[in-house]
């Protein structure tokens, strides 16, 4: 940064971000200057701006991993922006191994926070990961009433199977953790220990269990 004097980091930031709008080289420069300065002082918009430079490739040379680092600290500190950025880094796989679910996460809250298109890619993620539990559940007979920590691995009994597949009972995370979940009379109710209508318990296991 110059001599010149700044009242506090969002001072900082805010002057980056005009001089970034510009679109002209040495202001660019200036504009990387001024962002990564901010970013020292933990500036978490700052953050989030300079891992989507260092993503792009726009004004510094590109590094995904410090695009990452940079834009998941930002999201840790529930920056919306930040969080909606690492939702389409993880369905992307870019800088980061791949993962729908946490993808969902992100998109998730970066809805609820007020990012508009969060939410249509929040949807089409949750289908696709509810193809793909159907394919898995369609694929092997009926074994044990299973649950992982992200989705149901196992039903017991055609009942339990028809109503997964019609979306009666479904995996939710809760404050307790991840619970098989189905809307009774009044309201949502948690299968905690077996089959509502074999009776089998409910088995947690490890989402990397191989069938």
């Amino acid at each position: 940064m110059d001599d010149k004097e700044y009242e506090d980091s969002d001072d900082i930031y805010n002057e980056g971000i005009l001089l970034l709008q510009r679109r002209d080289d040495a202001d660019l420069k200036k504009a990387v200057e001024l962002l990564s300065g901010a970013c020292s002082l933990g500036h978490i918009p700052a953050k989030r701006v300079v891992g989507l430079l260092y993503l792009d490739g726009i004004g510094v040379e590109q590094d995904l991993r410090k695009a990452y680092d940079l834009i998941s600290e930002a999201a840790a500190h529930l920056d919306p922006f930040a969080m909606y950025a690492l939702g389409k880094m993880y369905e992307g796989g870019v800088g980061v191994e791949q993962n729908d679910r946490e993808a969902l996460y992100m998109f998730a809250f970066a809805s609820e926070m007020g990012i508009p298109e969060a939410r249509e890619d929040a949807e089409r993620i949750s289908a696709r990961i509810a193809e793909r539990r159907d394919r898995r559940l369609r694929s092997r007979p009926i074994l044990n009433l299973e649950i992982s920590d992200i989705d149901i691995e196992a039903v017991c009994c055609r009942k339990m199977f028809d109503a997964v597949m019609k979306g009666d009972i479904e995996v939710a995370e809760r404050r307790n953790g991840t619970e098989l979940i189905r809307e009774g009379e009044d309201g949502f109710e948690v299968i905690c220990s077996e089959c509502p209508f074999c009776g089998k318990p409910v088995k947690r296991v490890s989402k990397n269990k191989i069938y």
